[in-house]
């Protein structure tokens, strides 16, 4: 039995939603609606979490990649050859000479928005990774594209399908037990692509890998109407082009009254084992619970009580699971698996531009989310 569902009355409908939640995912999971029609599927982007997304989409029965398209041509070639699909160095060439079911975005977020119209044009689907811009006037008119055109969107938050952060989701919507407070950290080595280092190419580690606890927090507890942040930095003198924070703070006030508080920074030379949670973690409390989720798997812990604690298993391939659901929403044309839809991925851009600009514009002050 559900160690939760032991307590009582309060948390029955808390195990009830939790375990129909698990059934519908396994549902989807083992479901044939992709086999219903081979979906064609094109990449656009070759970074390393092309290797991620590639490596998921080759355990889903009826899903082939039939087109890479990338400017490192030794590169497309080599993610291209164990599908035996064309690699193209413009983009809008692969879109006009296939024909696609599906493509995925995986480019670093300053690459955004003559793309997205163009693929609105030539596709019905299209999954984006994150960060989505980093501009909000450039999602906006991204979203226009998409609405025009009725493209079905999946932004690549994949922790939203975890079982941990669903638990959490689902225990704040309990009746007197919302959510209070989170606080978050996010404390590695440095990314190695040279994009990542650049400000106006990346936005900087809370904007670019923090995010995914942003994101988390608004899933989890609603919307962030007021962040403010301070940033610093001229601590990585050896890192040439560099323009990035080495670490910044962030407080957070949602809509619902809760705070939140997050620390991130590149700044270690090496990730180790002092580094809290292997340098990731984000912990969520209401008056009932505290959900503890840690490392880049987000392995959750539920703390109910004095005593009473119980282990979330954590995914073993949550790109799998986050493109099944998307593959799924354009096999049947019903987006309602996507958990990230792009308008919402829209306001946690939004919640991580806000921290930028109270940084880096405004010394601390607090700065309105933007929706």
């Amino acid at each position: 039995m559900n160690k939760l569902a032991k307590k009582g009355q309060k948390n029955a409908p808390f195990a009830a939603t939790i375990d129909v939640f698990q059934k519908s995912l396994s549902e989807m999971l083992t479901s044939d609606r992709i086999n219903q029609q081979h979906m064609k599927i094109g990449i656009i982007g070759t970074g390393w979490v092309s290797d991620l997304h590639l490596n998921a989409l080759k355990k889903i029965e009826g899903a082939e990649v039939v087109a890479i398209a990338g400017r490192n041509e030794a590169r497309a070639s080599e993610l291209a050859q164990p599908w035996g699909a064309k690699t193209y160095e413009k983009p809008l060439s692969m879109l006009e000479n296939e024909s696609l079911d599906a493509v995925f975005i995986l480019l670093p977020p300053h690459l955004h928005g003559d793309l997205e119209r163009m693929c609105s044009e030539h596709v019905k689907a299209v999954l984006i990774e994150k960060p989505i811009s980093q501009s909000l006037e450039t999602t906006h008119e991204i979203n226009g594209y998409f609405k025009k055109a009725g493209t079905i969107v999946s932004v690549g938050y994949m922790n939203r399908y975890r079982q941990s952060v669903q638990k959490a989701r689902e225990l704040f919507k309990q009746p007197d037990n919302q959510g209070i407070l989170a606080n978050g950290w996010w404390t590695t080595q440095m990314p190695p692509p040279l994009w990542w280092r650049t400000f106006d190419h990346s936005g900087g580690q809370f904007a670019e890998q923090c995010t995914h606890l942003v994101d988390i927090c608004r899933y989890a507890m609603g919307d962030i109407v007021e962040v403010s942040a301070f940033a610093t930095g001229g601590f990585m003198k050896e890192v040439p082009d560099y323009s990035v924070d080495d670490a910044m703070v962030v407080n957070a006030r949602f809509a619902s009254g809760a705070l939140a508080s997050f620390s991130t920074g590149c700044f270690p030379h090496h990730d180790n084992s002092a580094n809290p949670d292997g340098g990731i973690g984000l912990s969520l409390s209401s008056r009932n619970h505290r959900i503890a989720l840690a490392t880049w798997n987000l392995e959750g812990t539920v703390y109910s009580g004095e005593d009473d604690k119980e282990s979330i298993p954590t995914e073993e391939d949550i790109f799998y699971v986050q493109n099944k659901a998307f593959l799924d929403a354009a096999a049947t044309n019903d987006p309602s698996g996507i958990l990230s839809p792009y308008e919402d991925a829209m306001k946690t851009l939004a919640t991580t531009l806000a921290a930028n600009e109270s940084a880096r514009h405004q010394n601390g002050a607090p700065v309105k989310v933007a929706h």
